[in-house]
């Protein structure tokens, strides 16, 4: 099965965390089996999609 890859502009931003915090996000992450990065950038999309649906 082929499937065509949706080609994506992409942006990197950065974030300031504590060292305990990062520390906490990373194990977060390694639970859920995804890095830290994905796992930020899913919230924001959660977080802008629950703002959009309540426009």
């Amino acid at each position: 099965m082929n499937k065509k890859s949706e080609s994506v502009e992409r942006t990197v931003i950065s974030v300031s965390l504590s060292v305990n915090d990062k520390q906490k996000l990373k194990e977060l992450a390694t639970k859920h089996e995804m890095t830290a990065s994905a796992l930020l950038s899913q919230w924001i999309k959660e977080k802008y999609q629950e703002e959009i649906d309540k426009a």
